[in-house]
C-alpha cells in the first residue's frame, strides 16, 4: 500500500515538472515569434519597399509637375499664335483702310462702267499666284488677294503704271477666256507693254505659261 502511494505521489510530481516546461516552451515560442516579427519589420526587405514607395510616390509628383508645365507652356503658345494672328487681322483691316482712304478712285461701280471704243492693242502676259516668291500677298494697292483672284467681280492684273495707270478698269482676250480686270498692282520686271494676270496660286500660272493678250481701255480711274 504504501509503495502505491509513493509511486502515486512521483507522478504527480513528473506530471507537474512536465506541466512546467511545456508551460515555459509555449511561452518561449511566443516570445520567438514576437521577436522574429520585430526583425522582419526592419529588415533590408521592409527598407526595400518602404524606399521604393517613397521613390514612386515622389515619381509621380514630378510627372504631374512637367504634365503641368508642359501645360501650361502651350497656353502660352496658343496666346501667341491667337496674338500673331489679330495683329495680321488688324494690319490687314489697316492697309484695306488705308487703301480705300487714299485709292477711292478705284472703287468699282458696276452701273457707271461703260465700254467705249478704244483699240485693242497687244500686249506680253505672264501670270501669277498671290503665293510666288517674294510676294506678301497684299497688291501694291493694298488688295488683299491671299484667298481670291478677284477685286469687286473684276480679275487683278500687274501693269506698269507708266502705261496703264493702276486702278483702270480693262478689258482683256486672253488664248483662253475674256474677261474685265483692274490695274491694281505691279512689279519690277513688267515695263510697257507687259502684264501679269493674277491666278490662283504659281502652280496654275505655270501651266498658263506666256502668250500675247489682246487689251482695251474701259475705264481711267477718276482724278
Amino acid at each position: 500500500m504504501k509503495a502505491i502511494t509513493v509511486i502515486s505521489i512521483i507522478w504527480v510530481i513528473l506530471f507537474l515538472i512536465i506541466f512546467v516546461l511545456l508551460y515555459e516552451d509555449d511561452n518561449n515560442i511566443e516570445n520567438n515569434n514576437y521577436n522574429l516579427t520585430v526583425v522582419m519589420q526592419n529588415s533590408a526587405q521592409s527598407k526595400y519597399e518602404n524606399s521604393v514607395t517613397k521613390i514612386n510616390s515622389q515619381a509621380l509628383r514630378l510627372k504631374a509637375e512637367r504634365l503641368q508645365r508642359q501645360q501650361e507652356m502651350q497656353r502660352l503658345k496658343n496666346k501667341e499664335k491667337l496674338q500673331i494672328e489679330q495683329l495680321r487681322l488688324k494690319k490687314d483691316h489697316q492697309n484695306r483702310a488705308s487703301y480705300s482712304k487714299k485709292n477711292t478712285k478705284i472703287i468699282v461701280h458696276h452701273d457707271k462702267v461703260a465700254s467705249n471704243q478704244a483699240e485693242w492693242q497687244q500686249f506680253n502676259a505672264s501670270y501669277y499666284g498671290s503665293d510666288c516668291r517674294g510676294c506678301s500677298g497684299i497688291t501694291a494697292t493694298g488688295i488683299n488677294v491671299r484667298e481670291t483672284i478677284y477685286y469687286h467681280g473684276l480679275r487683278i492684273v500687274a501693269v506698269d503704271p507708266t502705261v496703264i495707270p493702276l486702278g483702270t478698269i480693262v478689258e482683256i482676250k486672253t488664248p483662253y477666256e475674256s474677261f474685265r480686270a483692274i490695274s491694281a498692282d505691279k512689279g519690277g520686271a513688267i515695263k510697257g507693254h507687259k502684264l501679269d494676270i493674277l491666278v490662283e496660286s504659281e502652280r496654275v500660272a505655270a501651266r498658263y505659261g506666256r502668250h500675247h493678250v489682246q487689251l482695251r481701255i474701259v475705264q481711267y480711274p477718276e482724278k
